[in-house]
Parts: C-alpha cells; sequence; structure tokens
C-alpha cells in the first residue's frame, strides 16, 4: 500500500510540475526552473495539496504572482 501511494504522489508531483513549467512557459517563454528555485517548487506543490483547486487553476494563478 505504501509503494502505490507513493507512485500516486511522485504522478502527482510530476504532473504539477510539468503543468507549472508549461505555465511558465507559456507566460514568460522560459520553464519554472528559471523564475523560482525547486524549494518554491516544493513550498507551491504544498499549497496546492492544501487546497481544493484544480492543478491547472492553480499554476496559472501561482505564475501570475512571479510573472
Amino acid at each position: 500500500m505504501t509503494t502505490q501511494h507513493t507512485n500516486t504522489v511522485d504522478n502527482s508531483w510530476t504532473i504539477f510540475i510539468e503543468i507549472l513549467s508549461d505555465e511558465f512557459t507559456a507566460k514568460t517563454g522560459f520553464g519554472v526552473y528559471a523564475h523560482i528555485t525547486p524549494l518554491d517548487v516544493d513550498q507551491a506543490y504544498q499549497q496546492y495539496r492544501l487546497r481544493n483547486a484544480p492543478m491547472r487553476l492553480f499554476a496559472r494563478d501561482y505564475v501570475r504572482t512571479y510573472a
């Protein structure tokens, strides 16, 4: 069970980074790590998990605050 839960979190984390990077690229022409540190990405992911919002919507709002 732990392995399955870990895989789900890993998949969610990977998808989150891809979506966040897509949003930064669309807005600025550069991916996520050109704008924020890996620690900031982790903190954004933790914020996302605490909110009850779709991942894409969260990413758009997040990018608006940085771009």
